[in-house]
């Protein structure tokens, strides 16, 4: 079942970090510092990933990197691990980011969990800097009986590094329900930005590829 959603005025109850996933991965990758709040710019680093094949094991769940050149590892710790690739223009960036975090709704159906994030991301209204243009939401239960999958379109009109042109920046993801311990979410997504030519379909697999790659484990 699909949920689209057009952003408006309304915005609705911040509930757990659940949510504060969701909205990071719509704020796509216009700071790396959006993605990591709390977390000083001297704590990320270039990691190139030296096994693709060896996957992360993260609380609750396992992804593998995503595949392709140029990719590095940002940031990692219990719950949570940051991949950037490397890109020849400067306009042009692509992130993915995979992290588990618990949450205190209780949801008796996939149709309620599907409209639990629907309603966290009707409630991302962007800023000034960050129009967020639309959301699509739709039940995914390949994964996991809980799964939804999403798409998120943001318009950025204040990059630095492209003054007067406005960034189109596109998110894909996932967000779960463990299916042994309903208290942990888990969300897997990547974010492209980068001027409307420079955007599309082409690095695409390798955003799915990581998605793809979720695996649950014992919840600890």
């Amino acid at each position: 079942m699909l949920s689209i959603v057009r952003i408006g005025p309304k915005r609705s109850i911040h509930t757990e970090k659940l949510v504060s996933a969701l909205r990071r991965a719509c704020a796509g990758a216009v700071l790396l510092v959006v993605l990591l709040p709390g977390s000083a710019l001297a704590q990320l680093y270039a990691t190139p990933i030296g096994n693709p094949d060896k996957p992360y094991l993260l609380d609750g769940y396992s992804v593998l990197p995503p595949r392709g050149s140029g990719w590095f590892e940002m940031k990692r710790d219990r719950a949570s691990a940051y991949f950037g690739k490397r890109l020849s223009s400067l306009t042009h960036s692509f992130i993915a980011v995979a992290m588990s975090s618990s949450i205190v709704d209780t949801f008796q159906s996939i149709d309620g969990f599907r409209d639990y994030v629907t309603t966290q991301l009707e409630g991302t209204t962007g800023d000034q800097r960050n129009k967020v243009l639309q959301v699509v939401v739709a039940t995914d239960t390949a994964p996991g009986p809980f799964c939804v999958r999403y798409q998120i379109k943001t318009e950025d009109r204040g990059a630095a590094n492209a003054p007067g042109r406005a960034l189109l920046a596109e998110s894909f993801g996932i967000s779960c329900l463990h299916p042994d311990r309903r208290d942990l979410a888990i969300d897997i997504s990547y974010t492209e930005r980068g001027l409307p030519a420079e955007t599309g379909t082409l690095l695409r697999n390798e955003g799915e590829s990581f998605i793809r790659s979720l695996r649950f484990t014992t919840a600890q």
